[in-house]
This record gives structure tokens, C-alpha cells and sequence, in this order.
């Protein structure tokens, strides 16, 4: 049997998520952190590396592996300079949840969003989807209109009554119904969930496809801004200047990235460490019930 060296992972935001970049200098004091030209947010590949290596460690999973895949660890020695034979990406934007006026929220994704996915899997050699370029560039002259449109597939819980418009935070959205984006939303829904057929659900019919100017405002302008307070320990008044506002993912985003292994021998005990999905804690806030999220990945289950 053959062993893909590339694999793809979804994370699930369970939680609020603040993977800070420190202070900031604008209204928001602690901004997440997102990509220089697009703005868009993301969690960096080390991130993702790290609390993997530290879940592996703590789940006292084979010490050799966990070496070989990650490298040393802090304060362990490795002659070698070793990094670990496993890279893992930047997970990037695949899906932002906004609030709706019918079915509570939506989740939305853009063309440019969905020809960064092709173009990753590309690169990686891996494919889920047939024509996916071409069927975005229809999808594209359906929105390029002086009216706001939003594109949905055949079955879709965000619109109103009459299946005519989408209410997104402000934005009114005329509704642009097109089967082949249904297609898209069902496969999407079952790649990233698998057996989790309640999130599968949520996703195919809360999938929306709004502009690209569209989704830059969502993903710029809807973020979690929550403001945070220390107390004085004796008097349990706030101390002084201890009032800051903290930006976080929302509960529900969905973000993708890749990984893949650098040496062919460790791909198949990787993969197979690797093909069930599991809870992590990632950036801050933690003791506050901050950064849950979920770990999928597509790889097979080779137990």
C-alpha cells in the first residue's frame, strides 16, 4: 500500500481562540494574529506543531517517534540539530462563522478562499476535488454584480422565507441558488467531519459564498472582542490601568493546512498516529476555557 508523504487537517474552534502577535497599537490591545497582506487570521504551523508533540508526550506515546517526528524538545540535547521529520503549515481561513438573522449563523467562505485550498492540495499532490477552479469562476460572475449576492447550494438554513435573502451582521444578501456549490458544501461538510455527522449537518447547510470584499470585512470586522480586568487581591476593585480588550476567533471558525513528512520510512506510523481527530488547547487564556479547538485529519485510519 502507498503512503501519501502530504496529508490535509481542519481545525474546529470549539472556544474562543487568541493566538496574540502582543500588543497592539489600535483599539485593540491584544489583536490576533493574521496575515500580513490579506489580513486574514490564521495559526501558525508552530503552534500547531507544538501542542501536538506536547499531547504526544503527555499521552506517553513511543519516546523514538516522538523524537523523530518532532525533534527534541525544550531542554532535551540532540547532537543532530534534529527539527523533526514532521512539518506542519500554517492552518489558514477556510470558513468564518457571522451572525444571522435566520438560522442563527452562517458560514462563510469566499472564491479567493476556495482557490487557496486547490492550489495548497495542488502543491501537496493531494485532490478531493474535480474542476474546482473552473466551477469557482462561474461561481465568481454569479457575485460580480452591483448587488450583493450571496451563493448557496440547493438546501441552505440562513435564508429568509421566500429563499431570496441572506442577513448577515449588517449586510443584506440577495441569494444566488447554484447546484454545483451544493455539491462543493456536501463533499466539503464530509471531508472535514467524517463520522461527526451533527457538524456535518451544520456546515452543508450553513455554507454561504460571499465576495472577496465581502469576506474581508467579515473576517476584519466580526472577530470576538472581549474586554478583560485584573483585580486588586485585597480590595476586589479593578487595578489601576488594568483594563485591556482581547481579539479572539470566534467559536465555529474553521481553518485548513497541511502536513507532511519529510522522510518516507516515519510516513505510515506518522499517518497513523495522526488519522483520528482529537480536542487541544491552543494559545491563551486557557484557565478561562479559551482555545479549544479540534484537531481532523484526513489521512486513513491505518490502526
Amino acid at each position: 500500500m502507498e503512503f501519501n508523504s502530504s496529508q490535509l487537517f481542519f481545525v474546529h474552534c470549539l472556544s474562543p481562540v487568541h493566538i496574540g502577535t502582543g500588543e497592539g497599537v489600535g483599539l485593540i490591545d491584544m489583536p490576533i494574529m493574521r496575515e500580513r497582506v490579506t489580513k486574514w487570521p490564521l495559526i501558525p504551523g508552530s503552534t500547531t506543531k507544538g501542542v501536538h508533540r506536547d499531547y504526544f508526550v503527555q499521552q506517553r506515546d513511543k519516546e523514538s517517534w516522538i523524537r523523530t517526528a518532532f525533534g527534541a524538545g525544550k531542554g532535551e540535547a540532540d547532537a543532530e540539530g534534529n527539527a523533526g521529520s514532521i512539518v506542519m503549515s500554517d492552518a489558514r481561513i477556510l470558513a468564518f462563522p457571522v451572525a444571522s438573522y435566520y438560522g442563527t449563523f452562517a458560514y462563510v467562505t469566499c472564491p479567493m478562499v476556495i482557490k487557496r485550498l486547490e492550489r495548497d492540495l495542488g502543491a501537496a499532490n493531494v485532490s478531493y476535488f474535480s474542476n474546482l477552479i473552473e466551477k469557482v469562476e462561474g461561481w465568481e460572475k454569479k457575485l460580480s454584480t452591483n448587488e450583493d449576492k450571496a451563493l448557496i447550494g440547493h438546501r441552505c438554513e440562513v435564508t429568509d422565507e421566500n429563499n431570496e435573502k441572506i442577513y448577515l451582521d449588517e449586510f443584506e444578501l440577495s441569494v444566488v441558488i447554484d447546484g454545483t456549490f451544493g455539491e462543493l458544501t456536501n463533499s466539503l461538510a464530509k471531508l472535514v467531519f467524517k463520522d461527526d455527522h451533527f457538524s456535518q449537518e451544520l456546515l452543508a447547510s450553513r455554507l454561504v459564498l460571499v465576495s472577496d470584499e465581502s469576506f474581508q470585512y467579515f473576517v476584519t470586522q466580526c472577530s470576538e472582542i472581549t474586554p478583560r480586568i485584573r483585580l486588586k487581591a485585597e480590595e476586589k476593585v479593578v487595578d489601576d490601568g488594568a483594563l485591556w480588550y482581547e481579539e479572539y476567533l470566534p467559536t465555529e471558525t474553521l481553518l485548513y493546512g497541511l502536513i507532511w513528512c519529510e522522510k518516507m520510512d516515519q510516513v505510515k506510523e506518522s499517518w497513523k498516529r495522526l488519522s483520528k481527530g482529537r480536542v487541544l488547547q491552543v494559545g491563551g487564556n486557557a484557565t478561562v476555557g479559551r482555545g479549544r479547538v479540534r484537531y481532523l485529519y484526513t489521512g486513513g485510519d491505518y490502526s
